[in-house]
């Protein structure tokens, strides 16, 4: 399973970063990096003041939900 994450910082304040996760899993790197770059197409609808920096599918462990 994958887990897409994208770090998203202030256009102000470019050190000030949050990492915003997805809640869904993915069965494939490639279905992750899909929904990563939709999240970041969407930061500026919902977080005006910032934008997508970088971005990590992140292949998680077995029983493993996060890191």
């Amino acid at each position: 399973m994958w887990q897409a994450l994208v770090v998203i910082c202030l256009i102000a304040s470019p050190t000030e970063c949050l990492t915003l996760e997805d809640q869904h899993w993915f069965e494939n790197e490639r279905r992750c990096k899909s929904r990563v770059f939709e999240m970041a197409e969407d930061v500026h609808l919902y977080m005006k003041s910032y934008k997508p920096k970088s971005y990590q599918c992140r292949k998680l462990k077995g029983g493993m939900l996060t890191k």
